[in-house]
């Protein structure tokens, strides 16, 4: 699906789980960003980019080939600046960005390519789109950004992401239901790396 562009956000410090990065935890017998990688890779997208930041080279080094990737020397001012420096990298034939997080091994190559289909069937309709997973009325990830909002989401401040730019445009905003709660389900402490590992084994 070269319409759109997927972003992967691997470039954050994991401060909440302590002295380890999360992304290099194991999972499905892979460190948990090899794991998502892989699984973007399966789906129908095909301009995909990993934005690296902190152990950049650790991160590095699990990745699968071929794999584009970008360094945000700015990853330490928060989760804007990369996705700021994953557009950046991006061709500009695109019509939208796929935010993705690396923290998110339950979302599978059917998921990206379920939302990828909504946003793609509905661009020509409606040129300023926004899409949205939902999971009972319960908003996720991952977010495609039509190409409209490319100045908005380069000049954005906010350093934690782009909910403001959600939110001044909600009537832009096109929600999809999807089956299963994978599009909630992050990793960001100890206790939610147990829980996810759980669900893994009763798959």
């Amino acid at each position: 699906m070269d319409s759109v562009a997927a972003i992967l956000l691997a470039a954050g410090s994991s401060r909440r789980m302590g002295k380890e990065n999360k992304l290099l935890l194991p999972y499905s017998g892979l460190p948990l960003i090899r794991h998502q990688v892989e699984e973007i890779q399966r789906s129908d997208l095909t301009d995909f980019t990993v934005v690296l930041g902190h152990d950049a080279e650790r991160v590095d080094a699990v990745l699968p080939g071929p794999v584009k990737t970008v360094f945000n020397q700015n990853h330490y001012s928060g989760m804007t600046s990369s996705i700021q420096a994953g557009i950046k990298a991006v061709k500009e034939n695109v019509k939208g960005y796929m935010i993705c997080l690396s923290d998110m091994p339950l979302v599978q190559a059917k998921d990206y390519n379920n939302i990828v289909s909504f946003f793609l069937k509905n661009i020509i309709k409606y040129p300023r789109l926004i899409v949205q997973p939902v999971y009972q009325q319960r908003r996720g990830h991952p977010v495609i950004f039509s190409t409209f909002y490319r100045k908005a989401l380069l000049e954005h401040t906010a350093p934690d992401g782009c909910r403001e730019i959600i939110r001044k445009y909600k009537k832009n905003v096109r929600q999809l239901d999807m089956s299963r709660p994978s599009i909630l389900q992050d990793i960001d402490t100890p206790e939610d790396y147990q829980r996810i590992i759980e669900k893994e084994k009763s798959v």
